[in-house]
């Protein structure tokens, strides 16, 4: 039987590239595609007690490539194909010289720095020890890290194999070719915790 008390655990997930398909800058609800096995990555996890928590760039806005309510649509068609299983969605309006609105400026919340994680831990009172992280890109990854949440790769268009992993970076982290291989990741390091 679970311990009540346990402290909760999360996955931090990035949108684009692990939850839908990367396919660049997606102004409209059409444009999402699902990952293959989503849906049965994100029952596996809930079942298995994690907190589901997006954590997204989408610089998009401070670009005007689209609106809040477009973002608003967007994730409301991402909560119906990941069977409403997400717990919270964070973004990061923000570019830091890209874009001719308020929201083009530098932020602590924009990945690589780790705003948008620090805000989710403390709103859902979260250890980093017993969470994790899936992303897709480096910046991901250095957020993570940064706080120290053990994190893995997403393959895809960004990084595509372990050589394309910037050397300044070490250590290169555990990549994972599919969903279904990040829920094994999960439970082997969840295991050893």
């Amino acid at each position: 039987m679970a311990d009540p008390f346990a402290l909760p655990k999360a996955i931090f997930l990035d949108r684009d590239g692990v939850l839908n398909k990367e396919r660049g800058f997606i102004s409209d609800p059409d444009q999402l595609e699902p990952t293959e096995g989503i849906l049965e990555a994100l029952r596996a996890w809930k079942k298995r007690g994690f907190l589901l928590l997006v954590v997204s760039n989408q610089s998009g806005l401070a670009r005007g490539l689209y609106s809040f309510d477009d973002l608003q649509a967007i994730h409301a068609k991402l909560r119906k194909f990941c069977g409403r299983l997400l717990d919270a969605i964070y973004v990061c309006p923000h570019h830091p010289d890209q874009g001719n609105s308020p929201l083009k400026r530098p932020c602590p919340c924009r990945k690589p720095s780790s705003g948008m994680l620090t805000q989710a831990l403390r709103d859902w009172r979260l250890s980093p020890a017993r969470c994790l992280l899936l992303g897709d890109a480096p910046r991901d990854l250095v957020a993570a890290r940064s706080l120290g949440i053990q994190a893995a790769v997403m393959m895809g268009p960004k990084l595509a194999s372990p050589e394309q992993w910037p050397v300044d970076l070490a250590p290169q982290p555990k990549f994972l070719p599919n969903l279904k291989a990040a829920v094994d990741w999960t439970d082997k390091v969840m295991e050893d915790a």
